[in-house]
């Protein structure tokens, strides 16, 4: 197809950027990290990361301090129920059903973004697999603001 403008029409000057809540942002780092190594006690980008060394770099991308570990995320923001999910929030899981010992960034539609021992790396995971299910422990909301 063919776009015409009239001479003398800069549609430059009518572009204004939008600004990208926190939130979205928080997911769209997320993805950039698929793929990534699984990495017990990593923090490195190169190297791999464990679940709390992703979600602990996602959140310090935008300049927002988080705890070590999932034990300590999960003191973290504010405690929310399942049906309130937003995405930006952080999942928690536990295999015992007491103590935090897996944590991912829930990122919309009912998936998460997490580094899994098992697959060996950063993965997308539908939030109805059947043992995150049975092993969910609870939800924190870190970022309230859809401001950023």
């Amino acid at each position: 197809s063919l776009l015409l403008a009239t001479k003398g029409t800069n549609f430059a000057d009518e572009w204004t950027p939008v600004r990208q809540p926190i939130r979205d942002k928080l997911a769209s780092a997320a993805r950039h990290f698929l793929g990534l190594p699984y990495r017990w006690g990593g923090m490195s980008e190169r190297h791999g990361m464990d679940c709390s060394g992703l979600v602990k770099a996602l959140f310090a991308k935008l300049n927002i301090e988080l705890p070590r570990t999932s034990r300590e995320q999960f003191h973290s923001g504010q405690n929310i129920a399942v049906e309130n999910l937003r995405t930006g929030d952080l999942l928690f899981f536990s295999s015992n059903g007491v103590t935090p010992d897996h944590v991912g960034l829930f990122i919309g539609n009912n998936r998460f973004v997490h580094a899994e021992k098992k697959a060996g790396h950063v993965i997308i995971t539908d939030l109805n697999h059947p043992w995150y299910v049975k092993h969910f422990l609870g939800a924190r909301r870190i970022v309230e603001s859809e401001e950023g």
